[in-house]
């Protein structure tokens, strides 16, 4: 009887010992994002159009293998291109550097799942972990790109993140009536000192006659322009629109960025002073 339970205690340790082997193999450090969205207005010069999508992305430190899963919807034709892009922050364009549109349905509906080796020459670890590389789907009405989506990891201890900023007639001072909304999502990379932004606004009272990054001032006071970003931006009543910029610390500083003391303001002529104002609050 003792032998046999000896047996069984042996069994149950090398179990034990097997599992624990497994559990160290299991990758500690692979980074994941959900959700990231497609969209023309993240092309550069934004595109209008009907089509949407997203990326689930991850990336394993271990093997270096980026897995993405691309969902998009409503193309205006089928895909005549698709690639990842960089290096490049929001806002500008770059190369292509992986391409795997021989493989992507040719359907302007469709998802596609696939892997491709951060091999240090295509794509570079720390600027894919960055936020410098891009998707991209191509059509024929829109050669270079109907639909774009970043690449960024937001669980980084370098990053900071603000989503749904509101932007609000409320915020403006003296505060304006205005049924004109909005939202700002913020992304700051304090490695690469890289301020990025996505905004969707609708309802303004008429287009827009500029758009900025204005500081420093808190909640309640006004201050002159720092970043000038109107010469791309659509002149729209309802639209988004995505860019970044560089937090030099001369017309951006980051103690000051991430105290709260800049904020957004979308102008027009019937508001010069601007219409619908948001706070960058992290």
């Amino acid at each position: 009887m003792k032998k046999v339970l000896c047996k069984f205690g042996l069994v149950w340790l090398l179990v034990a010992l097997f599992a624990a082997c497994d559990d160290h193999d299991t990758p500690q450090d692979v980074l994941r994002q959900n959700g990231l969205p497609l969209s023309g207005s993240q092309e550069t010069a934004a595109k209008k159009t009907p089509a949407s999508g997203w990326a689930d992305v991850s990336y394993n430190k271990t093997t270096h293998m980026l897995t993405f899963t691309l969902n998009w919807a409503n193309l205006t034709g089928v895909p005549t291109g698709a690639h990842i892009h960089g290096t490049a922050a929001r806002g500008t364009n770059a190369g292509i550097q992986f391409d795997f549109f021989s493989s992507v349905p040719q359907t302007p509906t469709g998802s596609y799942s696939a892997s491709v080796l951060a091999d240090g020459t295509k794509i570079n670890e720390n600027d894919l972990l960055n936020g410098l590389y891009y998707f991209n789907i191509h059509t024929m009405a829109n050669p270079g790109g109907e639909i774009r989506g970043q690449i960024e990891f937001y669980d980084q201890p370098h990053i900071v993140v603000a989503k749904g900023l509101p932007l609000e007639g409320s915020q403006q001072v003296p505060g304006v009536p205005t049924s004109a909304t909005g939202t700002v999502d913020v992304m700051y990379n304090k490695s690469t000192k890289l301020l990025s932004y996505f905004i969707k606004w609708k309802d303004l009272v008429s287009t827009p006659t500029g758009s900025h990054i204005h500081g420093i001032a808190p909640r309640g006071a006004n201050a002159p322009i720092q970043h000038d970003f109107f010469a791309n931006f659509p002149r729209d009543l309802s639209g988004e629109y995505s860019n970044s910029v560089l937090v030099d610390g001369v017309k951006i500083k980051e103690a000051e960025l991430l105290n709260g003391l800049y904020y957004f303001n979308i102008h027009n002529v019937i508001r010069p002073g601007g219409e619908i104002r948001a706070q960058i609050e992290f």
